[in-house]
């Protein structure tokens, strides 16, 4: 009987004991959704009656020393935290809290005072430094935690790991050389870490004055046999733009590591993405002539190649009229671009049947029909690359150089089989495939078969992301506002064929024709505003602007007034050279149209402009 009875007593405690710990849950998740919702007054009682059940719960003694430093009662987070180290006064972590609080209440000499103090009385450990560190940083006392920092690294057998984190304070309170040395002496001890710190100096190099007082230390470490300071003191002058001093130093990296040029190869090859052409040229030659041996020769011969093109398309850039939507390209039989073809054909001819070989073939086509209107030649080499190497990378560029030369002399059918080369291959990249699409969508416009110009559209506006949707999206919309105008549209498809043609002067007139029908639906609106790029692509400025000044005058009655105000800059920028009228045009289209979507070219073109506006048109 007995026995039954203490049983029974055990059952009822233990579902008291479990009801108890039920409660207190309840009240801890509520106090925790008070301090998500800062309400910190209602989150006071609870966790105070909490802490006093359970006093040695550190989840609760954290909760109310937060709640307390919330509310700005320091001086009960002050007593709070000294009650506990009298249970744990070994807790580093006591003391980081304690002189973070004495911090916020504004006493920074006591702050301070009670971590000088835990860091001296309690047993010297690199875990203590960083601990009491992490504190000062959260309480932004930079220099503080600098000097708890280096004590730690002092004592530490990984000071890597402390410079990991003073680089990071030096950095971020523009003590830069102090940073780079911390970063150059990680290296001194683990020299892998190269891509790491190198990652971690570019963060801050371009900073104010950041790249001149870290060059002198890189530039001292680099007298070691650390190769590693060698490739750090490379890049930094790369960010320099200090080129050539780069190129000595990789020279005297590959006559150490003796790798037949990469590194200069590497470096020639930043250069020409950087359109750095003629250092670029240089080092591309020197591993011709240096290694004819290597396995990277062939690129660089191919690198040498493409900046020869770059230097000679730089050269001629003031004489295109790449700003304007349609123009006519200037061709060019001239010594200088049969000097880049030659450079191409003796790759072809020294590496047949490569990749290297079929980039050159595509260039060469690509100079032969854009430089020099020899459409015939052109085809020639693109046709090469899609008979012998089928499975290139560059096939699908080839059919995609042979579908814009036949859209150029107006062969619709032979185009089309073309593009459906690229669009029906799986194995090609998928913004090749939609742009592929995209094309053989324009061509049954062309063709007038406008339902089957819908189908293909909404394949490619499925994916908004694609490159082309913009494109695809302008088309689709003409044709749904205008699917009872159908003369119209074959009017107007048929007019930009021949502006695909660059036939400027019959497209003109063809769209002349559908902007004047009085209905001014998009279609009329869009046709008034192709009129204007067929002007301005026969140079004919005056009649451009004034079909654009028409157009911008409608304003938010024609779709279109946006980009015609635009365009309007552009010939006072780039055609007339008025800069005082270009930017009163530019500045005109922010006010006018504040969502268009020419507003960030715009805004660019005022800052370029500014600095070199006159007082008069020029």
């Amino acid at each position: 009987m007995i026995k039954k009875i203490l049983f029974i007593g055990f059952i009822v405690s233990t579902v008291l004991s479990a009801q108890q710990i039920y409660d207190e849950s309840n009240q801890y998740l509520l106090a925790q959704s008070y301090i998500q919702a800062a309400q910190y007054q209602k989150a006071l009682p609870i966790m105070e009656s909490l802490y006093k059940s359970q006093p040695s719960n550190y989840e609760y003694f954290n909760a109310l020393n937060n709640v307390y430093t919330q509310l700005k009662d320091y001086d009960a987070s002050i007593a709070l935290i000294e009650d506990r180290m009298k249970i744990s006064n070994a807790d580093i972590n006591l003391y980081g809290m304690l002189g973070s609080t004495y911090y916020l209440k504004g006493n920074d000499k006591k702050a301070f005072e009670v971590w000088d103090n835990a860091l001296k009385t309690l047993p010297q450990s690199e875990v203590n430094y960083r601990v009491i560190a992490n504190y000062a940083i959260e309480r932004r006392t930079f220099d503080k935690a600098i000097e708890y920092l280096k004590k730690g690294q002092n004592i530490s057998s990984n000071p890597i790991y402390f410079a990991y984190d003073l680089g990071n304070l030096y950095s971020l309170t523009m003590q830069y050389k102090d940073a780079t040395e911390e970063y150059c002496f990680i290296l001194s001890i683990n020299p892998t870490q190269l891509s790491t710190v190198e990652g971690r100096i570019l963060t801050y190099i371009n900073k104010p004055g950041a790249l001149a007082v870290s060059l002198p230390v890189v530039e001292k470490y680099t007298n070691s046999e650390n190769l590693n300071y060698k490739f750090l003191l490379a890049r930094l002058y790369i960010e320099d733009k200090s080129y050539d001093k780069a190129y000595k130093i990789y020279k005297e990296i590959e006559d150490v590591q003796k790798d037949q040029g990469a590194q200069l190869l590497n470096f020639a090859q930043f250069l020409y993405g950087e359109k750095v052409y003629q250092t670029s040229a240089s080092v591309y030659s020197d591993i011709i002539k240096n290694f004819p041996e290597s396995p990277f020769v062939s690129n660089a011969k191919l690198g040498y190649a493409k900046t020869l093109e770059a230097v000679l398309d730089a050269e001629t850039s003031d004489n295109k009229q790449t700003w304007k939507p349609y123009y006519n390209l200037a061709y060019n039989n001239s010594p200088e671009v049969n000097k880049v073809i030659a450079a191409y054909v003796e790759i072809t001819k020294l590496y047949p049947h490569s990749e290297v070989a079929n980039e050159a073939y595509l260039r060469i086509g690509e100079i032969k029909m854009n430089r020099q209107g020899n459409i015939k030649d052109a085809e020639s080499y693109f046709n090469r690359i899609i008979e012998d190497s089928p499975m290139s990378q560059y096939a699908s560029a080839a059919y995609e150089d042979l579908g814009k030369s036949a859209l150029l002399q107006g062969d619709l059918n032979s185009a089309f089989s073309y593009f459906s080369k690229i669009a029906l291959n799986g194995r090609y990249p998928a913004d090749k495939r939609n742009y592929a699409n995209y094309q053989l969508a324009r061509i049954n416009f062309f063709r007038g078969n406008f339902q089957q110009t819908k189908d293909e559209l909404k394949n490619i506006l499925s994916n908004l992301s694609d490159n082309n949707a913009n494109d695809a999206l302008e088309l689709s919309l003409l044709m749904n506002t205008s699917p009872d105008d159908s003369s119209n549209l074959s009017a107007f498809a048929s007019a930009e064929l021949l502006a695909e043609q660059k036939k400027f002067g019959e497209a003109a007139s063809k769209y002349k024709i559908v902007a004047s029908d009085p209905k001014k639906f998009m279609l009329q609106n869009l046709a008034a505003l192709r009129e204007g790029e067929m002007e301005l692509a026969l140079n004919a400025t005056d009649s451009a602007m004034a079909v654009f000044q028409k157009i911008a005058d409608e304003n938010e009655k024609n779709i279109y007034a946006d980009k015609a105000l635009y365009l309007l800059g552009n010939i006072y920028q780039f055609g007339l050279n008025n800069k005082t009228k270009a930017v009163e045009t530019y500045e005109n289209l922010l006010a006018k149209f504040p969502n268009s979507l020419y507003l960030d070219d715009a805004r660019s073109q005022i800052v370029k402009l500014k600095g070199n506006v006159s007082d008069r048109p020029m």
